[in-house]
C-alpha cells in the first residue's frame, strides 16, 4: 500500500481531506510533505514515466499507459491492485515539482502550471492551495529566500 504523505484534518463535521490545515508550516515541513513517496511495482514505473515527461509532455494517464505499453484500463487495474490510483501518484509528483519550480527554479506561476500539465493557472492554484493551504504566489513570497 502506498503512503502519500498527506496530513488529514481531524474534523468530525467535515469530510474534507487535504494535505495540510490552514496553519502555515516551515519550508522544511513543506519539503517533507512534497517528497515523492517510494513506490514499488507498476506504481514505480508510473512515477518514472511521469518524471520523464514532467516539464516537457502531457502527464495524462493515456500517455503514461502508452509509455508503459499498457492499455489505460490495464494500468488502472494494476494500480488498483496496489491500492493506488493514477491521480494520487500524479498529484504527489506535481506537488514535489511545484515547490521545486517555484522556489528552486524561480519559475512563474503560469510557467509552473504549464510545466505540470494543468489545464490553466486557476487549476494549478487550486491544487497548490489544496496541498499547502497557500496560493503559489504567497508561498513564493514566504519562502523565496530558501533557494
Amino acid at each position: 500500500m502506498i503512503q502519500l504523505q498527506r496530513i488529514y484534518r481531524n474534523n468530525d463535521s467535515s469530510s474534507d481531506n487535504s494535505f495540510v490545515g490552514s496553519e502555515a508550516r516551515s519550508y522544511e515541513e513543506y519539503l517533507a510533505l512534497a517528497e515523492i513517496p517510494k513506490f514499488e511495482g507498476v506504481s514505480a514505473r508510473v512515477i518514472d514515466a511521469l518524471k520523464q515527461r514532467v516539464g516537457r509532455d502531457d502527464l495524462s494517464i493515456d500517455r503514461i499507459a502508452e509509455d508503459l505499453k499498457l492499455s489505460k484500463r490495464t494500468l488502472q487495474r494494476r494500480l488498483q491492485n496496489q491500492n493506488a490510483n493514477f491521480a494520487q501518484i500524479r498529484d504527489a509528483l506535481r506537488f514535489h515539482y511545484a515547490i521545486k519550480y517555484l522556489i528552486g527554479e524561480h519559475m512563474s506561476v503560469d510557467t509552473v502550471s504549464k510545466a505540470l500539465d494543468f489545464s490553466d493557472r486557476t487549476s494549478f492554484t487550486n491544487a497548490f492551495k489544496r496541498w499547502t493551504g497557500l496560493s503559489p504566489s504567497v508561498f513564493r513570497k514566504l519562502f523565496r529566500d530558501y533557494a
